[in-house]
């Protein structure tokens, strides 16, 4: 400052130093690094729009209840819709009491005398012993067997009724409600064609108003 002072002393001042002079002063003042570039126009430069070609800025950042995953919804497993096994079995008095109505109904079912009853009338006999629809089933299926019994004109007789639990595998296991039975029955035949014959049986036995009745035979009907 001391020597512009000198300067425009010892000559006289021309526009152009006027022009140097001024331009000097707004360096000093304003500084090479602060407002000359704004008056020059380099300032800082001005955002852009977005544009398919243009990156976005930086994304900003989630806050800690946004970043925060949402915690799987826990989905109920469906339970489990297989039976558990029974385990529950039939008390001996039970068991005995169903070899019981297995034996009187081979006894009572297979003893006949055809000539004057009808096949009917033993199914009827041995009612007592069956289910009304195992019944019902023998009188509307009929038994061969009994027509060729009535035409050799002979009768049958129950020499043995066998009555035994069966072999594993080859029926339901028993509950409470249900028995299986192995029944081997062995008969004499008398007529023109006498002969021994053996009727091997697999009878299901239910609870029916606190008895023991057949609901099923499987094997045969017999003579």
């Amino acid at each position: 400052m001391a020597w512009l002072r000198d300067q425009r002393r010892a000559e006289p001042v021309s526009p152009l130093s006027v022009l140097v002079i001024v331009l000097l002063l707004a360096v000093i003042i304003l500084g090479l690094g602060g407002g000359l570039p704004k008056i020059l126009g380099r300032g800082e430069p001005k955002e852009q729009p977005i544009g398919l070609l243009t990156p976005a800025g930086p994304l900003p950042l989630p806050t800690g209840a946004e970043s925060a995953s949402p915690a799987p919804s826990s989905v109920p497993q469906p339970a489990d819709t297989t039976p558990p096994p029974v385990t529950v079995r039939p008390n001996p008095t039970a068991t005995l009491s169903a070899d019981d109505v297995v034996g009187k109904w081979a006894r009572q079912f297979y003893t006949r005398n055809p000539a004057n009853r009808a096949y009917a009338d033993f199914v009827n006999d041995a009612a007592q012993y069956m289910t009304d629809d195992l019944a019902a089933g023998f009188i509307a299926q009929g038994d061969s067997t009994y027509e060729a019994l009535k035409a050799q004109k002979g009768t049958s007789k129950v020499v043995s009724a066998n009555v035994a639990a069966p072999k594993p595998g080859t029926a339901p296991v028993d509950t409470p409600g249900r028995i299986s039975r192995s029944l081997t029955v062995v008969i004499d035949i008398s007529g023109t064609k006498p002969a021994r014959i053996t009727v091997p049986l697999m009878i299901t036995l239910v609870m029916q108003e606190g008895s023991w009745v057949i609901s099923d035979v499987d094997g045969g009907t017999g003579p």
